[in-house]
């Protein structure tokens, strides 16, 4: 077990989901038109999915690897 890419898969996840609760409390109080709004939040569920899943990655491989 590789305590770094512990730490590093464990903090990704936190980033991961601190994205998506931020844009959740976010997104309500901008006042955007339609079309800008669901680009923002594709580009943020981009985002956060490649977090959540290079952290889950990182974890199983220091784990299993």
């Amino acid at each position: 077990m590789s305590a770094e890419l512990l730490a590093f898969g464990v903090s990704a996840l936190a980033l991961g989901i601190g994205v998506l609760v931020a844009a959740r409390h976010l997104y309500p109080r901008l006042e955007l038109p339609a079309d800008a709004e669901s680009s923002l939040e594709l580009l943020t569920a981009m985002i956060a999915g490649i977090l959540l899943l290079t952290g889950l990655g990182l974890v199983l491989l220091s784990l299993f690897g």
